[in-house]
């Protein structure tokens, strides 16, 4: 099974104010090639990416520094029949890769169509650890304390469908 440790800092960091920021740390046992293989090929991200409430309905990536990605999701309603989404309810995520370094780190900047003006950074490293490997999720630049919270409670279910699905 895989341990869950998160750390996260409610008070602002670095000078200036503003600076909001989530740290989710977790060992899953799988190698890091795998683990690193399922941020960044679409076919897998729409294995893992959706939730209780959201379907991954497209992905591409363009995985090099200055390259490109977007994710799709749709809402599901309530009372679901099978395959039904509710396309009212569409979440697209994009962001620009940073920093590639293949099966060690990704660094990608997030904004989504619910909050346009709000560019966040997204650092994913990867490390072997006893057992397997050791992943930290750092999200900062957040412009609000809401934003932070709604993103930790976001990451929350999605790390536990990452493990699942490269545990497996």
């Amino acid at each position: 099974m895989a341990t869950l440790a998160m750390n996260q800092q409610k008070a602002n960091v670095g000078e200036g104010g503003g600076a909001l920021m989530l740290e989710m740390t977790r060992v899953i046992r799988a190698s890091r090639a795998r683990v690193y293989e399922a941020w960044t090929r679409p076919e897998v991200v729409k294995e893992w990416f959706g939730s209780k409430s959201k379907v991954v309905s497209a992905a591409t990536f363009d995985v090099r520094e200055g390259g490109e990605y977007a994710i799709e999701c749709f809402g599901k309603p309530c009372n679901p029949k099978p395959g039904e989404v509710d396309e009212s309810r569409v979440l697209i995520v994009r962001g620009e890769y940073r920093k590639v370094v293949p099966n060690e780190l990704l660094q990608f900047t997030w904004y989504g169509n619910r909050d346009p003006s709000e560019v966040s950074l997204v650092t994913v490293s990867l490390r072997d650890v006893e057992g397997g490997t050791e992943i930290t999720l750092r999200h900062e630049q957040f412009a609000t304390e809401s934003s932070r919270d709604d993103h930790q409670h976001g990451w929350s279910d999605l790390l536990p469908n990452l493990a699942k699905l490269v545990e497996g």
